[in-house]
Protein backbone atom coordinates (compact mmCIF):
# COMPACT_ATOMS: atom_id res chain seq x y z
CA UNK A 1 0.00 0.00 0.00
CA UNK A 2 3.14 2.25 0.07
CA UNK A 3 3.97 2.39 -3.08
CA UNK A 4 0.26 3.40 -4.32
CA UNK A 5 0.70 6.42 -1.07
CA UNK A 6 3.71 7.40 -2.46
CA UNK A 7 2.37 6.78 -6.43
CA UNK A 8 -0.71 8.95 -5.68
CA UNK A 9 1.69 11.62 -3.48
CA UNK A 10 3.94 12.35 -6.73
CA UNK A 11 1.10 12.73 -9.10
CA UNK A 12 -0.60 15.69 -6.68
CA UNK A 13 2.91 16.66 -6.26
CA UNK A 14 3.59 16.84 -9.74
CA UNK A 15 0.02 18.61 -10.38
CA UNK A 16 0.67 21.29 -7.48
CA UNK A 17 4.05 22.16 -9.55
CA UNK A 18 2.44 22.67 -12.98
CA UNK A 19 -1.09 24.54 -12.30
CA UNK A 20 1.59 27.03 -10.30
CA UNK A 21 3.41 27.47 -13.24
CA UNK A 22 0.26 27.96 -15.35
CA UNK A 23 -1.55 29.74 -12.74
CA UNK A 24 1.67 32.15 -12.67
CA UNK A 25 2.33 32.40 -16.54
CA UNK A 26 -1.14 32.82 -17.84
CA UNK A 27 -2.45 35.08 -14.36
CA UNK A 28 -5.03 32.87 -13.42
CA UNK A 29 -6.03 32.46 -9.44
CA UNK A 30 -4.43 29.13 -8.35
CA UNK A 31 -7.90 28.05 -6.39
CA UNK A 32 -9.28 27.54 -9.89
CA UNK A 33 -7.33 24.38 -10.50
CA UNK A 34 -8.97 23.22 -7.14
CA UNK A 35 -11.91 21.67 -8.59
CA UNK A 36 -9.55 18.85 -10.46
CA UNK A 37 -7.44 18.28 -7.88
CA UNK A 38 -10.76 16.85 -5.70
CA UNK A 39 -11.40 14.71 -9.04
CA UNK A 40 -8.09 13.55 -8.67
CA UNK A 41 -8.79 12.80 -5.27
CA UNK A 42 -11.92 10.88 -6.30
CA UNK A 43 -10.38 8.37 -8.69
CA UNK A 44 -7.62 8.01 -6.70
CA UNK A 45 -9.80 6.54 -4.03
CA UNK A 46 -11.85 4.67 -6.79
CA UNK A 47 -8.87 3.09 -8.08
CA UNK A 48 -7.40 2.41 -4.08
CA UNK A 49 -10.86 0.78 -3.48
CA UNK A 50 -10.67 -1.76 -6.05
CA UNK A 51 -7.35 -2.82 -4.77
CA UNK A 52 -7.54 -2.66 -1.26
CA UNK A 53 -11.31 -2.08 -0.25
CA UNK A 54 -11.66 0.21 2.61
CA UNK A 55 -7.94 -0.11 3.65
CA UNK A 56 -7.23 1.91 0.53
CA UNK A 57 -8.06 4.85 2.16
CA UNK A 58 -5.00 5.06 3.90
CA UNK A 59 -2.62 5.17 0.89
CA UNK A 60 -5.42 8.01 -0.37
CA UNK A 61 -5.14 9.91 3.32
CA UNK A 62 -1.13 9.72 3.13
CA UNK A 63 -1.60 11.38 -0.47
CA UNK A 64 -3.62 14.33 1.14
CA UNK A 65 -1.62 15.13 3.87
CA UNK A 66 1.16 15.31 1.78
CA UNK A 67 -0.75 17.05 -0.43
CA UNK A 68 -2.01 19.74 1.34
CA UNK A 69 1.77 20.42 3.41
CA UNK A 70 4.33 20.10 0.66
CA UNK A 71 2.23 20.45 -2.50
CA UNK A 72 1.10 23.96 -0.69
CA UNK A 73 5.10 24.27 0.00
CA UNK A 74 5.52 23.53 -3.79
CA UNK A 75 2.93 26.24 -5.27
CA UNK A 76 3.87 29.17 -2.78
CA UNK A 77 8.04 28.48 -4.27
CA UNK A 78 6.66 28.65 -7.37
CA UNK A 79 4.75 31.83 -6.48
CA UNK A 80 0.87 32.12 -6.99
CA UNK A 81 0.32 29.39 -3.39
CA UNK A 82 1.68 31.92 -1.24
CA UNK A 83 -0.58 34.63 0.96
CA UNK A 84 1.19 37.48 2.67
CA UNK A 85 0.11 37.79 6.51
CA UNK A 86 -1.31 34.69 6.99
CA UNK A 87 -0.08 33.08 10.69
CA UNK A 88 1.35 29.05 10.99
CA UNK A 89 -1.71 28.82 13.01
CA UNK A 90 -4.16 29.70 10.06
CA UNK A 91 -2.50 27.73 7.42
CA UNK A 92 -2.36 24.77 9.84
CA UNK A 93 -6.10 24.91 9.86
CA UNK A 94 -6.41 25.19 6.49
CA UNK A 95 -4.16 22.30 5.42
CA UNK A 96 -6.24 20.15 8.17
CA UNK A 97 -9.07 21.88 6.46
CA UNK A 98 -7.97 20.63 2.47
CA UNK A 99 -6.86 17.11 3.63
CA UNK A 100 -10.18 16.49 5.25
CA UNK A 101 -12.57 17.60 2.49
CA UNK A 102 -10.26 15.60 0.21
CA UNK A 103 -10.32 12.47 2.40
CA UNK A 104 -14.11 13.05 2.30
CA UNK A 105 -14.46 13.09 -1.51
CA UNK A 106 -11.60 10.11 -1.74
CA UNK A 107 -14.16 7.83 0.85
CA UNK A 108 -17.07 8.72 -1.83
CA UNK A 109 -14.43 7.23 -4.67
CA UNK A 110 -13.35 3.87 -2.39
CA UNK A 111 -16.98 3.40 -2.12
CA UNK A 112 -17.37 3.06 -5.92
CA UNK A 113 -14.65 1.51 -5.76
CA UNK A 114 -15.04 -1.56 -3.96
CA UNK A 115 -18.72 -1.97 -5.11
CA UNK A 116 -17.33 -2.28 -8.80
CA UNK A 117 -14.88 -4.98 -8.45
CA UNK A 118 -12.54 -5.78 -11.21
CA UNK A 119 -14.33 -7.87 -14.02
CA UNK A 120 -12.14 -10.98 -13.53
CA UNK A 121 -13.48 -11.31 -9.94
CA UNK A 122 -16.72 -11.40 -11.28
CA UNK A 123 -18.82 -14.64 -11.84
CA UNK A 124 -20.98 -14.12 -14.28
CA UNK A 125 -24.43 -16.11 -14.54
CA UNK A 126 -23.92 -20.37 -13.54
CA UNK A 127 -20.55 -19.62 -13.33
CA UNK A 128 -20.98 -17.52 -9.91
CA UNK A 129 -23.18 -19.92 -8.47
CA UNK A 130 -21.36 -23.16 -9.60
CA UNK A 131 -17.34 -23.03 -9.04
CA UNK A 132 -17.25 -26.39 -11.24
CA UNK A 133 -18.64 -24.96 -14.62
Amino acid sequence: MLPLALFFTAILLVYDAMTAAIARAVGVSYDSFLVLAWVLFFFMGVLAGRKFGWFGLIAVIVAAVLDATLGWYIAAAIGPGYVPGWTLRMLTLLAFERALLSCAIAAAGVFIGRRSSPPSTRGRGRAAANPYV
